[in-house]
């Protein structure tokens, strides 16, 4: 185990590196706070009457 190695081709980065986009994180995340304040109020509306 002491003499393992790396494949002869391996690279660091043998596959395509991703560009790093939180665009869909973000827009997951607005959306789903606006849902989630509007689902709130409705319940702190009916829970007060």
């Amino acid at each position: 185990m002491a003499d393992e190695q790396a494949h002869p081709t391996a690279t660091e980065m043998d596959y395509p590196a991703h560009e790093r986009n939180y665009s869909g994180f973000l827009k997951l995340f607005k959306y789903g706070m606006i849902a989630t304040a509007i689902v709130a109020a409705i319940v702190i509306y009916t829970i007060a009457n």
